[in-house]
């Protein structure tokens, strides 16, 4: 894996720190480049623990492969980073903000959208499936078994030929494995084409959160 020696490090109001990256990725096709725009952000919010995100993009050329994942980041993980970590708020906000809660603690959920992509022949059932029964499970699973503390969810989801061929669900950056069994028992419909879909969430302690 190539990193481009370039990095862009931006500091923002309520002192984040973002930094991102692009990787090259072999391709199994001759023609398309693949690469991975990553987008690592630090805050006081979460005690400078860094908080990671990656979007896959592709193309013909490198550049319209990076432009390919630089609008996904931008669409999704960015504004999450932003509205949860700066004083900075979208007009309109491009988040979604959900209350969870456990026994011992509280969180202020920041969800950006469910970014996805479609070829011909797609169902278009990867993202409403997600939506119906794995974000709910995600939230559930979470509140049973998360300890206090700032935290960030990341899902990734492909379907090509009738069948789901991919499915990587990070908390904190870790694999989550007890999410990614449970989502290969969800009621997917997936069709003869190529789905995916993304999404990313930042959850911070409401005495924290802004």
């Amino acid at each position: 894996m190539a990193r481009d020696a370039r990095c862009l490090i931006l500091w923002l109001p309520g002192d984040p720190g973002l930094k991102a990256f692009i990787h090259d990725l072999p391709s199994s096709h001759p023609g398309p480049h693949l690469v991975v725009f990553e987008l690592l952000a630090a805050s006081p919010l979460t005690a400078n623990k860094p908080v990671f995100s990656s979007m896959f993009g592709h193309g013909d050329s490198r550049e319209k492969a990076v432009a390919n994942s630089f609008v996904k980041t931008m669409i999704g993980p960015l504004h999450v980073m932003l509205e949860s970590l700066s004083n900075h708020v979208c007009d309109p906000p491009q988040t979604a903000i959900e209350a969870w809660a456990s026994a011992t603690a509280g969180w202020k959920v920041f969800e950006g959208q469910v970014i996805t992509e479609e070829s011909e022949g797609s169902t278009h059932s990867l993202s409403s499936i997600y939506r119906e029964h794995g974000w709910p499970a995600l939230r559930r699973m979470f509140e049973a078994t998360q300890s206090r503390g700032p935290h960030a969810i990341s899902v990734s989801l492909v379907s090509f030929k009738g069948e789901v061929s991919g499915i990587d669900i990070l908390l904190d950056n870790e694999s989550w494995l007890e999410a990614i069994e449970h989502f290969r028992t969800l009621p997917w419909q997936a069709g003869p084409g190529y789905e995916s879909a993304r999404h990313f969430a930042i959850a911070l302690e409401k005495d924290v959160a802004p």
